[in-house]
């Protein structure tokens, strides 16, 4: 009679698991619903929506996806050009001493007046006999201007094409921070006549790097690039 019972027992358990066949499956993702028909006698499974392209993809760019290069030519702001110009740098000073560079501020344009603030950029050398200040600068004014922007986000960043840039004599750091009267800044304008044709090894650019905790290097002057009244000791 055990026996008997057993293997009624054994026979609806199987006949329950062979009756029970799951004929679809809903699958939400992203807000989607994709369903997937399964059939007992095959192993493959047959997706309706899962592969659909989303409204909300279309816009969406891959972060993988490979950045144009920048603009500038050969003064376009990546590496190469900004090392092969401090080598241009290096090599011209040894030559000519600090005769041959100028130094580089930025004009922040959120100041006015008596209290207009300068930022240091870096230093400009050139071959004396054959380039002008100007266009020594000029030629180089993508990689300044790039630089500038990017040391003082705050200040420069969001007027880049617009800002102003002047010189000093070279290594004159101590004297304006000092506000040497005798040590003035002059407006350099962006484009030069004959600049684009000025050779880059008759340049050179040693762009200003910040270390002191991100304060950077500033002076003040009035708008004409003189030490104002209220700074003359």
């Amino acid at each position: 009679m055990k026996q008997i019972l057993l293997l009624s027992c054994t026979a609806l358990a199987t006949s329950a698991v062979a009756s029970f066949t799951p004929t679809s499956t809903f699958i939400t993702h992203h807000h989607r619903s994709s369903i997937i028909h399964h059939h007992p006698s095959s192993n493959k499974h047959s997706v309706a929506r899962h592969l659909m392209p989303n409204e909300d993809d279309k816009d969406y760019i891959s972060p993988m996806r490979q950045r144009p290069p920048p603009k500038g030519g050969d003064v376009a702001y990546n590496n190469e050009n900004i090392l092969r110009q401090l080598r241009h740098y290096n090599e011209i000073r040894k030559v000519g001493g600090k005769e041959c560079v100028q130094d580089i501020y930025a004009r922040d344009p959120n100041t006015l007046g008596d209290n207009t603030r300068f930022w240091f950029v870096g230093k400009v050398a050139r071959c004396t006999g054959t380039v002008s200040a100007e266009a020594a600068i000029a030629r180089q004014m993508n990689l300044m201007e790039e630089h500038a922007t990017r040391i003082r986000p705050v200040e420069l960043g969001r007027s880049f094409g617009l800002l102003e840039f002047w010189f000093a004599p070279g290594d004159t750091e101590p004297l304006t921070s000092q506000n040497d009267m005798g040590t003035r800044l002059q407006k350099v304008t962006k484009v030069v006549d004959g600049s684009d044709k000025v050779p880059l090894l008759e340049v050179g650019l040693d762009l200003s790097i910040v270390t002191n905790q991100g304060a950077g290097f500033c002076i003040v002057r009035t708008g004409d690039g003189v030490v104002p009244p209220h700074m003359i000791a």
